[in-house]
């Protein structure tokens, strides 16, 4: 059973690895009142069966280590309590649960 998961978890962080890698492949350019957007498009199918349960992986370990840094930051730099909020739990949550199928 160990052998499994393992060979599970290789392959899953394998493919995380050439996906972003291959990230730039999929860049497009849009224009939109004149002015250039560049927005990447994910394949929806490897958004949502690998992307998205990586998102609430992240997301989990965003919030656990919010938890943890909280009470320093209340203490050293309580005005900054939003910075790492959004950066470990919100960027990550707005990804996996808000952000469409497909776009990156």
């Amino acid at each position: 059973m160990s052998r499994n998961i393992r060979s599970l978890v290789a392959a899953f962080l394998s493919s995380a690895l050439l996906l972003s890698q291959a990230a730039p492949a999929f860049a497009s350019t849009t224009t939109v009142n004149g002015m250039n957007e560049q927005s990447r498009s994910v394949p929806v199918l490897l958004d949502a069966l690998f992307l998205r349960p990586i998102g609430m992986v992240v997301t989990g370990l965003g919030a656990a280590t919010f938890c943890l840094i909280a009470p320093v930051m209340a203490i050293t730099r309580p005005t900054d309590m939003g910075a790492p909020f959004r950066a470990l739990v919100m960027a990550p949550a707005r990804y996996t649960w808000v952000d469409p199928l497909g776009t990156h």
